[in-house]
């Protein structure tokens, strides 16, 4: 482990966020709220920190597959610890567990929060609430290889350790041209939106902030009521369009003007994307029309938002489904597990996983009937080799058994089991609002703070997708190779 080179590149990463937390003074000083120094003292901190780890800088910076995994685990959990500072000297949080937890939450796109008058809140916070959400979307560490000096080994470990991140295909041979490539698609969909809803009536700061939560399918709206409040079936369109398309691997914008072949090797997960959705959509749809809406439209409008957003684990509302059927209800829980696609900036178990565990299981079928038979599991035409077969169902066996676990640690202090689910779901998957007292109208501020705890773990877990974090707490992983 070369600690010299994992502190020069975590003090990098604190000076770009010291500059970003600029953009936030910007307009408290501009609409003069008085947060100023809820701003100006991080920026102090985490610049000047971020200066002395750069002491003793080594000549040449090599990143290999450990630096690079102490490098995303203590990032992530820097940043948003740097991130709650401003939160919490607000004076607009209870407790510096609330500020991060809500930190936690916007960088990691999750979209759960403690507030319960988010329209109280001053611009800047709410601008910098927004600018966790926009930033995570894309991966800090992605966000940081644009602006890294150069590293001689190691950028593709970066690239490939930030989880969710937008993809694991390099459309370009070098990877800082690969990640501004990403940056351009993720800007132009956030600027498109964000003009898309001012034709629709908003004004520029709820239409920005809409667009910045949107395209990183995170879900901090600026209004307590998050989409619903703007009460226009436009806008409703609208930001369905742009969270079905966040849910898309972004890799496959990138290619689709280069070959047929090249957008042939999404096509099988972005068709049971597209296939999921609309067959949870149906079901809501029916649901919904016979058991809580008295016509078709209010059925369709209101059950086809709330799929996509789930689906995607964006995490808006514009219905209260804690009073719908349990069917309908039943269906988004399914879709907070599954995610969308793989290289999207959604979060949960991602359908390229689940479509490699149903074609394993109808091999292993096979093969009970048929021994001798060579049924390979393809995927978008490739044939997935065992090591990639074990390893997607490790994942999802760590998934599933982290969610019990974590569900269970809910229950210790009282809290109830639909709570318990839900809001472990949710946090897990990147998703947000549950059921219970996590639900659409209620807030994570009437937790205990142990239930905070175990889901801030769920957020950091869900979103790092486990390997990088468990590796840490294995003695080996520290020890020189």
């Amino acid at each position: 482990m070369r600690i010299r080179h994992v502190i020069t590149l975590l003090g990098t990463l604190f000076i770009v966020l010291g500059a970003i937390l600029s953009v936030p003074l910007f307009f408290s000083i501009l609409n003069k709220d008085s947060q100023y120094f809820a701003f100006i003292l991080p920026i102090i901190v985490t610049v000047t920190v971020g200066f002395l780890l750069q002491f003793n800088r080594p000549e040449q910076i090599l990143i290999e597959k450990r630096e690079a995994v102490a490098i995303i685990v203590f990032g992530w959990i820097s940043v948003s610890l740097i991130g709650a500072l401003p939160l919490y000297i607000s004076g607009y949080f209870a407790s510096f567990l609330d500020a991060f937890f809500e930190s936690v939450s916007g960088f990691t796109t999750t979209g759960a929060s403690v507030l319960n008058n988010i329209e109280a809140l001053p611009v800047s916070i709410l601008i910098w609430r927004s600018l966790t959400h926009w930033i995570g979307g894309m991966g800090i560490v992605i966000l940081a290889l644009v602006v890294l000096p150069a590293i001689n080994v190691g950028s593709r470990n970066l690239y490939n350790f930030e989880s969710s991140s937008i993809a694991n295909e390099q459309i370009t041979p070098k990877i800082k041209d690969t990640a501004r490539l990403l940056w351009f698609v993720y800007f132009f969909l956030t600027v498109a939106e964000t003009l898309l809803l001012l034709m629709g009536g908003l004004s520029f700061f709820d239409a920005s902030l809409t667009a910045m939560a949107t395209i990183p399918t995170g879900g901090f709206s600026p209004r307590n009521a998050s989409i619903a409040a703007y009460g226009s079936s436009y806008v409703e369109a609208i930001v369905i369009l742009f969270m079905i398309l966040s849910g898309i691997n972004f890799s496959l914008y990138l290619t689709f003007f280069k070959s047929n072949k090249s957008v042939r090797q999404f096509s099988e997960v972005v068709k049971f994307y597209f296939i999921l959705m609309a067959g949870a959509a149906l079901i809501v749809v029916f649901d919904l029309r016979l058991h809580c809406y008295g016509t078709w439209t209010e059925a369709i409008r209101y059950g086809v938002f709330q799929v996509a957003s789930i689906n995607t684990t964006t995490g808006f509302v514009t219905a209260n489904y804690e009073h719908w059927r349990p069917l309908s209800q039943i269906v988004l829980l399914i879709l907070m597990f599954i995610g969308a696609c793989p290289g999207s900036t959604t979060g949960a178990i991602k359908n390229s996983r689940i479509i490699i565990l149903i074609k394993s299981i109808y091999r292993e079928l096979i093969q009970m009937i048929h021994p001798r038979i060579v049924a390979p599991v393809r995927l978008n035409n490739n044939v997935i080799d065992n090591r990639t077969i074990k390893t997607v169902l490790a994942f999802i066996g760590m998934y599933l058994t982290f969610f019990f676990v974590a569900t269970l640690l809910m229950t210790v202090s009282g809290t109830d089991i639909i709570t318990s689910v839900f809001s472990v779901a949710t946090t897990l998957g990147g998703v947000g609002p549950g059921l219970g007292i996590s639900g659409p109208a209620g807030s994570y501020d009437l937790l205990s703070s142990f239930n905070k705890i175990v889901l801030i773990a769920c957020m950091l877990f869900g979103r790092l997708e486990f390997y990088s974090l468990f590796l840490i707490f294995i003695p080996k992983f520290w020890r020189k190779a």
